[in-house]
Protein backbone atom coordinates (compact mmCIF):
# COMPACT_ATOMS: atom_id res chain seq x y z
CA UNK A 1 0.00 0.00 0.00
CA UNK A 2 0.95 3.57 -0.42
CA UNK A 3 0.13 6.17 1.87
CA UNK A 4 -1.49 9.56 1.01
CA UNK A 5 1.79 11.43 2.20
CA UNK A 6 0.57 15.18 1.66
CA UNK A 7 -2.06 15.47 4.57
CA UNK A 8 -2.03 16.74 8.05
CA UNK A 9 -2.27 13.48 10.03
CA UNK A 10 -2.58 13.36 14.12
CA UNK A 11 0.96 12.51 16.07
CA UNK A 12 0.35 13.06 19.52
CA UNK A 13 -1.93 14.76 22.26
CA UNK A 14 -0.73 17.93 22.80
CA UNK A 15 -0.99 17.19 26.47
CA UNK A 16 1.69 14.32 25.94
CA UNK A 17 4.48 16.38 23.96
CA UNK A 18 7.29 17.46 26.55
CA UNK A 19 10.61 18.09 26.65
CA UNK A 20 10.83 14.30 26.61
CA UNK A 21 11.84 13.20 23.57
CA UNK A 22 8.85 10.36 21.73
CA UNK A 23 9.15 8.14 19.31
CA UNK A 24 6.27 7.56 16.65
CA UNK A 25 6.13 5.41 13.61
CA UNK A 26 3.78 7.34 11.12
CA UNK A 27 3.20 5.75 7.56
CA UNK A 28 6.18 3.49 8.25
CA UNK A 29 8.40 6.32 9.11
CA UNK A 30 10.13 6.32 12.55
CA UNK A 31 9.55 9.77 14.18
CA UNK A 32 10.90 11.60 17.03
CA UNK A 33 9.34 14.57 18.41
CA UNK A 34 9.44 17.25 21.54
CA UNK A 35 8.68 20.44 22.59
CA UNK A 36 11.25 23.28 22.39
CA UNK A 37 11.83 25.78 25.67
CA UNK A 38 9.21 28.06 24.63
CA UNK A 39 6.76 25.13 23.58
CA UNK A 40 7.09 24.68 20.25
CA UNK A 41 6.50 21.40 18.63
CA UNK A 42 9.43 19.41 16.45
CA UNK A 43 9.05 16.53 14.74
CA UNK A 44 12.33 15.04 13.47
CA UNK A 45 13.42 11.49 11.60
CA UNK A 46 14.58 9.44 14.29
CA UNK A 47 17.89 8.68 12.79
CA UNK A 48 20.98 9.88 13.04
CA UNK A 49 22.23 9.80 10.13
CA UNK A 50 25.68 8.48 10.80
CA UNK A 51 25.40 5.01 12.43
CA UNK A 52 21.79 5.46 12.38
CA UNK A 53 20.82 5.04 15.80
CA UNK A 54 17.71 6.44 16.63
CA UNK A 55 17.78 9.57 17.98
CA UNK A 56 14.97 8.99 20.34
CA UNK A 57 17.93 7.13 22.55
CA UNK A 58 20.02 10.27 22.73
CA UNK A 59 18.99 13.75 24.68
CA UNK A 60 17.79 17.19 24.62
CA UNK A 61 20.48 19.68 24.79
CA UNK A 62 18.78 22.97 25.01
CA UNK A 63 16.24 22.61 21.71
CA UNK A 64 18.78 20.34 20.15
CA UNK A 65 19.08 16.23 20.31
CA UNK A 66 22.37 15.15 21.35
CA UNK A 67 23.19 11.43 19.73
CA UNK A 68 23.30 8.77 22.15
CA UNK A 69 26.10 7.18 20.15
CA UNK A 70 29.18 9.46 19.19
CA UNK A 71 27.04 12.83 20.43
CA UNK A 72 26.19 14.56 17.34
CA UNK A 73 24.14 17.54 17.48
CA UNK A 74 21.00 18.34 15.23
CA UNK A 75 18.79 21.27 16.18
CA UNK A 76 15.08 21.75 15.35
CA UNK A 77 15.59 21.91 11.68
CA UNK A 78 17.78 18.78 11.61
CA UNK A 79 21.13 20.65 10.53
CA UNK A 80 23.79 19.21 12.36
CA UNK A 81 25.52 21.98 14.07
CA UNK A 82 28.41 20.10 16.38
CA UNK A 83 30.35 16.97 15.27
CA UNK A 84 32.49 16.01 18.62
CA UNK A 85 36.28 15.84 17.65
CA UNK A 86 36.14 17.72 14.35
CA UNK A 87 35.43 21.42 12.70
CA UNK A 88 34.26 20.55 10.09
CA UNK A 89 30.58 19.29 9.85
CA UNK A 90 29.67 16.94 6.85
CA UNK A 91 27.41 18.59 4.53
CA UNK A 92 25.17 15.33 4.39
CA UNK A 93 25.11 15.22 8.34
CA UNK A 94 21.17 16.30 8.44
CA UNK A 95 18.02 14.75 9.26
CA UNK A 96 14.58 15.13 7.49
CA UNK A 97 12.25 17.81 9.63
CA UNK A 98 8.50 17.78 9.22
CA UNK A 99 6.03 20.23 9.48
CA UNK A 100 4.07 20.48 12.49
CA UNK A 101 1.07 22.20 14.11
CA UNK A 102 -1.14 22.41 17.62
CA UNK A 103 -4.67 22.49 16.51
CA UNK A 104 -7.76 21.11 18.57
CA UNK A 105 -5.68 19.50 21.62
CA UNK A 106 -3.68 17.79 18.92
CA UNK A 107 -0.22 17.92 17.40
CA UNK A 108 -0.46 17.68 13.41
CA UNK A 109 2.17 16.12 11.26
CA UNK A 110 2.68 16.56 7.55
CA UNK A 111 4.85 13.78 6.04
CA UNK A 112 4.86 14.66 2.78
CA UNK A 113 6.18 17.69 0.09
CA UNK A 114 7.38 20.25 2.92
CA UNK A 115 6.33 23.14 0.75
CA UNK A 116 2.66 21.68 0.11
CA UNK A 117 2.12 21.97 3.96
CA UNK A 118 -0.60 24.44 4.67
CA UNK A 119 -1.93 24.70 8.40
CA UNK A 120 -5.15 26.32 6.87
CA UNK A 121 -6.32 22.60 5.39
CA UNK A 122 -5.83 21.35 9.58
CA UNK A 123 -9.57 19.77 10.04
CA UNK A 124 -11.57 22.40 11.97
CA UNK A 125 -14.94 21.88 14.31
CA UNK A 126 -16.77 25.17 15.19
CA UNK A 127 -18.17 23.61 17.82
CA UNK A 128 -15.40 22.51 19.75
CA UNK A 129 -14.88 26.59 20.48
CA UNK A 130 -18.12 27.55 21.76
CA UNK A 131 -18.36 27.61 25.36
CA UNK A 132 -21.61 26.22 25.60
CA UNK A 133 -20.47 22.83 24.58
CA UNK A 134 -18.65 20.70 25.90
CA UNK A 135 -15.45 18.81 24.84
CA UNK A 136 -13.73 15.73 26.65
CA UNK A 137 -10.82 13.64 25.07
CA UNK A 138 -10.61 10.51 24.87
CA UNK A 139 -7.66 7.97 24.44
CA UNK A 140 -5.34 6.98 21.35
CA UNK A 141 -6.63 3.25 20.69
CA UNK A 142 -3.60 1.13 18.78
CA UNK A 143 -5.58 -1.12 16.45
CA UNK A 144 -3.92 -3.85 14.86
CA UNK A 145 -5.81 -3.42 11.43
CA UNK A 146 -5.38 -1.58 7.95
CA UNK A 147 -6.41 2.02 8.64
CA UNK A 148 -8.67 1.45 5.56
CA UNK A 149 -10.53 -1.09 7.61
CA UNK A 150 -11.47 1.55 10.01
CA UNK A 151 -12.51 3.67 7.45
CA UNK A 152 -14.63 1.29 6.28
CA UNK A 153 -16.49 0.96 10.22
CA UNK A 154 -16.98 4.65 10.24
CA UNK A 155 -18.07 4.83 6.56
CA UNK A 156 -21.00 2.44 7.96
CA UNK A 157 -23.89 3.47 10.32
CA UNK A 158 -24.90 -0.12 9.61
CA UNK A 159 -22.46 -2.07 12.35
CA UNK A 160 -24.32 -0.42 15.24
CA UNK A 161 -26.86 -2.72 15.39
CA UNK A 162 -24.74 -5.76 16.14
CA UNK A 163 -21.55 -4.55 17.02
CA UNK A 164 -22.67 -1.65 19.93
CA UNK A 165 -26.38 -3.42 21.36
CA UNK A 166 -25.79 -1.84 24.28
CA UNK A 167 -24.38 1.58 23.76
CA UNK A 168 -24.88 2.70 20.22
CA UNK A 169 -27.66 0.37 18.31
CA UNK A 170 -30.86 -0.59 18.91
CA UNK A 171 -32.97 -3.69 17.15
CA UNK A 172 -35.54 -0.59 15.95
CA UNK A 173 -32.80 0.53 13.71
CA UNK A 174 -32.42 -2.81 12.04
CA UNK A 175 -32.99 -2.29 8.66
CA UNK A 176 -32.98 1.07 8.47
CA UNK A 177 -31.79 2.74 4.92
CA UNK A 178 -28.52 4.19 4.55
CA UNK A 179 -27.98 7.44 2.31
CA UNK A 180 -24.61 8.66 1.11
CA UNK A 181 -23.19 11.43 -0.91
CA UNK A 182 -19.91 12.16 -2.72
CA UNK A 183 -18.30 15.51 -1.36
CA UNK A 184 -15.17 17.11 -2.64
CA UNK A 185 -13.17 16.49 0.84
CA UNK A 186 -14.99 12.37 1.15
CA UNK A 187 -18.18 11.03 1.64
CA UNK A 188 -20.74 11.70 4.07
CA UNK A 189 -23.40 8.53 5.03
CA UNK A 190 -26.14 9.25 6.62
CA UNK A 191 -29.34 7.18 8.85
CA UNK A 192 -32.72 8.75 10.05
CA UNK A 193 -34.26 6.59 12.68
CA UNK A 194 -37.69 8.20 13.00
CA UNK A 195 -40.12 7.44 16.10
CA UNK A 196 -38.00 4.90 17.06
CA UNK A 197 -37.13 3.09 20.88
CA UNK A 198 -33.91 5.54 22.32
CA UNK A 199 -30.51 3.88 22.44
CA UNK A 200 -28.86 3.31 25.81
CA UNK A 201 -26.76 5.94 25.13
CA UNK A 202 -29.48 8.40 24.82
CA UNK A 203 -31.49 6.66 28.00
CA UNK A 204 -28.06 7.23 29.74
CA UNK A 205 -27.62 10.93 29.00
CA UNK A 206 -30.58 12.25 27.45
CA UNK A 207 -33.12 10.45 29.83
CA UNK A 208 -35.31 9.70 27.20
CA UNK A 209 -37.84 6.52 27.36
CA UNK A 210 -40.56 7.13 24.91
CA UNK A 211 -40.00 7.51 21.24
CA UNK A 212 -37.68 9.34 19.64
CA UNK A 213 -36.33 10.64 16.28
CA UNK A 214 -32.57 9.52 15.45
CA UNK A 215 -29.92 10.86 13.20
CA UNK A 216 -26.59 9.68 12.02
CA UNK A 217 -24.44 11.55 9.96
CA UNK A 218 -20.94 9.70 9.44
CA UNK A 219 -18.66 12.73 7.33
CA UNK A 220 -14.94 11.27 6.45
CA UNK A 221 -12.70 13.36 5.14
CA UNK A 222 -9.89 11.49 3.23
CA UNK A 223 -7.57 10.76 4.19
CA UNK A 224 -8.33 9.22 7.61
CA UNK A 225 -10.93 11.58 9.74
CA UNK A 226 -14.00 11.01 10.37
CA UNK A 227 -16.86 13.36 11.92
CA UNK A 228 -19.54 11.46 13.29
CA UNK A 229 -22.76 14.08 14.17
CA UNK A 230 -25.35 11.94 15.94
CA UNK A 231 -28.14 12.81 18.16
CA UNK A 232 -31.65 12.26 19.45
CA UNK A 233 -34.83 14.46 19.67
CA UNK A 234 -38.51 13.72 20.88
CA UNK A 235 -40.35 12.00 18.38
CA UNK A 236 -41.23 14.62 15.66
CA UNK A 237 -38.69 16.73 16.82
CA UNK A 238 -35.88 15.43 14.92
CA UNK A 239 -34.89 17.44 12.06
CA UNK A 240 -35.66 20.85 13.58
CA UNK A 241 -33.31 19.60 16.44
CA UNK A 242 -30.97 18.58 13.92
CA UNK A 243 -31.38 22.19 12.01
CA UNK A 244 -30.49 23.66 15.58
CA UNK A 245 -33.80 24.51 16.32
CA UNK A 246 -34.58 23.04 19.22
CA UNK A 247 -32.89 22.62 22.68
CA UNK A 248 -34.81 19.53 23.35
CA UNK A 249 -32.12 17.13 21.77
CA UNK A 250 -28.74 15.85 22.59
CA UNK A 251 -25.86 15.92 20.14
CA UNK A 252 -22.70 14.55 19.65
CA UNK A 253 -19.65 14.81 17.18
CA UNK A 254 -17.51 11.93 17.70
CA UNK A 255 -14.31 12.96 16.22
CA UNK A 256 -11.85 10.19 14.78
CA UNK A 257 -8.38 11.27 13.92
CA UNK A 258 -6.70 7.96 12.15
CA UNK A 259 -3.09 7.77 11.48
CA UNK A 260 -1.60 5.04 9.69
CA UNK A 261 1.26 3.22 11.74
CA UNK A 262 2.61 0.77 9.03
CA UNK A 263 0.37 -1.24 6.57
CA UNK A 264 -1.66 -3.21 8.59
CA UNK A 265 -1.94 -1.05 12.00
CA UNK A 266 -2.95 2.75 13.33
CA UNK A 267 -3.73 4.81 16.07
CA UNK A 268 -7.24 6.96 16.44
CA UNK A 269 -6.79 9.77 18.64
CA UNK A 270 -10.53 10.46 19.39
CA UNK A 271 -12.45 13.22 21.57
CA UNK A 272 -16.05 14.81 21.77
CA UNK A 273 -17.56 17.40 21.57
CA UNK A 274 -21.34 17.78 23.12
CA UNK A 275 -24.41 20.09 23.22
CA UNK A 276 -25.16 19.50 26.98
CA UNK A 277 -23.26 19.43 29.96
CA UNK A 278 -20.64 21.83 28.96
CA UNK A 279 -19.56 22.82 32.82
CA UNK A 280 -19.50 19.19 34.19
CA UNK A 281 -16.49 17.41 33.40
CA UNK A 282 -17.86 13.88 34.87
CA UNK A 283 -20.81 13.81 32.21
CA UNK A 284 -17.58 14.01 29.20
CA UNK A 285 -16.08 11.09 30.98
CA UNK A 286 -19.05 9.18 31.20
CA UNK A 287 -19.48 9.65 27.26
CA UNK A 288 -16.19 8.50 26.90
CA UNK A 289 -16.50 5.72 28.89
CA UNK A 290 -19.33 4.38 26.93
CA UNK A 291 -17.74 5.16 23.59
CA UNK A 292 -14.37 2.91 25.09
CA UNK A 293 -16.98 0.17 25.45
CA UNK A 294 -18.06 0.57 22.23
CA UNK A 295 -14.57 1.42 20.57
CA UNK A 296 -12.83 -1.88 22.06
CA UNK A 297 -15.44 -3.63 20.32
CA UNK A 298 -14.80 -2.23 16.76
CA UNK A 299 -11.24 -2.81 17.53
CA UNK A 300 -11.75 -6.62 17.97
CA UNK A 301 -13.65 -7.11 14.73
CA UNK A 302 -10.97 -5.06 12.87
CA UNK A 303 -8.54 -7.14 14.25
CA UNK A 304 -10.68 -10.26 13.03
CA UNK A 305 -10.72 -9.55 10.38
CA UNK A 306 -6.80 -8.13 9.34
CA UNK A 307 -5.94 -11.75 10.54
CA UNK A 308 -8.06 -12.85 7.95
CA UNK A 309 -7.24 -10.38 5.40
CA UNK A 310 -3.41 -11.82 5.87
CA UNK A 311 -4.33 -15.38 4.95
CA UNK A 312 -6.89 -14.66 2.46
CA UNK A 313 -6.04 -16.95 -0.82
CA UNK A 314 -8.71 -15.05 -2.92
CA UNK A 315 -11.80 -15.99 -4.35
CA UNK A 316 -15.02 -13.99 -4.41
CA UNK A 317 -16.14 -11.65 -1.51
CA UNK A 318 -20.20 -10.78 -1.47
CA UNK A 319 -20.29 -7.44 -1.90
CA UNK A 320 -23.97 -5.61 -0.36
CA UNK A 321 -25.32 -2.13 -1.27
CA UNK A 322 -24.14 -0.99 2.15
CA UNK A 323 -20.18 -1.04 1.43
CA UNK A 324 -20.64 1.63 -1.25
CA UNK A 325 -20.07 4.48 0.72
CA UNK A 326 -16.83 3.08 2.30
CA UNK A 327 -15.76 1.39 -1.78
CA UNK A 328 -16.31 5.32 -2.86
CA UNK A 329 -14.19 6.83 -0.02
CA UNK A 330 -11.97 4.21 -0.77
CA UNK A 331 -11.64 5.27 -4.47
CA UNK A 332 -10.74 8.73 -3.60
CA UNK A 333 -8.38 7.58 -1.11
CA UNK A 334 -6.87 5.88 -4.71
CA UNK A 335 -7.32 8.64 -6.53
CA UNK A 336 -5.13 11.14 -4.19
CA UNK A 337 -2.64 8.35 -4.14
CA UNK A 338 -2.05 7.92 -7.99
CA UNK A 339 -1.93 12.20 -8.72
CA UNK A 340 0.91 12.15 -5.82
CA UNK A 341 2.93 10.00 -8.16
CA UNK A 342 2.15 11.85 -10.67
Amino acid sequence: MTFVRNAWYVASWASELTRTLERRTILGEAVVLYRTGDGMPVALRDRCPHRLLPLSQGRLVEDRIQCGYHGLVFDPSGRCVHVPGQEKIPPNARVKSYPVAERLGLIWIWMGDPDAADEAEIYDLPEYHRPDWGVAYGDALHVAADYLLLCDNLSDPSHVEYVHPTTLGSPSSEGVGVEFEEEEWGVTTHRWSLASEPIGFAKAFGNFDGKVDRWQYYHMHTPSIAIIDFGTAPAGAGFEAKAGNSDNCIRVFSCHFMTPETEASCHDHWLHVRNFGAGDPAVGEGISEQFRIAFAEDKAVLEAIQCEEDRFEGGTRVGLDLDAPAALFRRKIDRRVRAEAG
